[in-house]
């Protein structure tokens, strides 16, 4: 399995370094047919940033909303999972996370140095610009059970796909436009899919269980307008997304009763069960949690990560896959498809697909 990784990532990694180069030639004018998409903020007078590019569809550009939000925000009161007693107010979660937003813009002037913030621990930050104070980074409550995933935007970045590392290269292409900051829309709704589709199969129904999930934005939250021309038929269209907003999830317990599978019949059993889910979580193993019930000695997978990765990468109808490996050479192969092999038909086809997987 070590192996396959290291041959996927080094295709990927020379599809990152030759993707300048399927640009067209310099003195060749860009196709003025191709869709236009721009970003500015909501206020008046705000500057607009855009890009022409064909590689963008409708889906996933203009399927989420900041109104999206409303349904799964952050309660005003809130209990830790393994501590139903205990209460943390909104309030209190809110002025941690609104510290580390000001601590993360003044870090772009540290850049040297070690980035640590005050409330929290930083457990992964590959998606994240330091520099420029955007893309992805997860947190850790230090005082709290709770994990964070901070998304930070603003129109100078959102277009801008190269800024926080390589996987958002590969997104962008594949997923016709898409990135964290739009895929986080969808980890709580496709939480919510997930768990009626394990409930209609008796194999995994009773055993797979979920970290809790709410939306959080600043108290003085900027939004986006993302708008675009001539896309999908459309003359013009557009929609307001936030610019910053978090998702806020149960901290899991990762040496609390953790079984040790044999690595063989771990990866089958997440692969079964995302072939059963119509490939709607991603099978890296990091996002499956093998646990046992101490009271009932029962085993049980606790899926920590609900992104909705048929967005994410393109995925227009149902997939499956026998393993790991044959799973990786389909993305590496399709993602070689998407960068290097449409054709300006294809291309403009492409750009009003709505996924048969598509979360609406």
């Amino acid at each position: 399995m070590k192996r396959i990784y290291q041959t996927f990532f080094t295709i990927l990694i020379f599809l990152f370094i030759a993707a300048p180069l399927q640009a067209r030639h310099p003195f060749r004018l860009p196709n003025p047919d191709a869709p236009i998409v721009s970003v500015r903020w909501d206020s008046p007078n705000a500057g607009t940033y855009s890009v022409q590019t064909p590689y963008v569809r409708l889906h996933p550009l203009f399927t989420f909303k900041t109104d999206d939000f409303q349904e799964y925000a952050l309660p005003n009161t809130i209990s830790p999972m393994n501590d139903p007693e205990k209460i943390v107010h909104h309030d209190t979660l809110s002025a941690l996370i609104e510290h580390a937003l000001y601590e993360l813009r003044l870090l772009k002037k540290k850049a040297k140095r070690k980035k640590e913030l005050t409330h929290f621990k930083i457990i992964q930050h590959k998606n994240f610009n330091f520099k420029k104070s955007c893309g992805l980074i997860v947190l850790k409550f230090k005082k709290y059970p709770f994990i964070l995933k901070l998304f930070m935007e603003r129109p100078s970045t959102f277009l801008a796909f190269r800024s926080t590392g390589i996987e958002p290269t590969f997104f962008f292409y594949m997923g016709g436009g898409a990135n964290r900051h739009l895929s986080g829309f969808t980890r709580i709704k496709n939480r919510t899919a997930i768990k009626k589709k394990i409930k209609q199969q008796r194999q995994w129904n009773g055993w797979i269980t979920f970290p809790r999930k709410w939306f959080w934005m600043p108290r003085k939250q900027k939004n986006m307008v993302l708008s675009a021309q001539n896309l999908a038929g459309h003359e013009s269209i557009k929609t307001v997304i936030p610019g910053v907003y978090a998702v806020i999830a149960d901290e899991i317990d990762l040496e609390k009763n953790i079984v040790d599978l044999p690595h063989k019949k771990k990866s089958g059993m997440i692969m079964q069960l995302c072939n059963d889910l119509d490939m709607f979580i991603d099978p890296h193993e990091k996002n499956y949690v093998f646990t046992t019930d101490p009271k009932t000695g029962k085993m049980n997978i606790i899926i920590v990560d609900t992104e909705h990765f048929p967005t994410m990468v393109g995925i227009l109808k149902e997939k499956s896959f026998k393993n790991h490996s044959r799973w990786y050479a389909y993305l590496a192969g399709k993602c070689l498809l998407d960068m290097y092999f449409q054709t300006k038909k294809d291309l403009f086809n492409a750009q009003g697909k709505i996924s048969a997987l598509a979360l609406m």
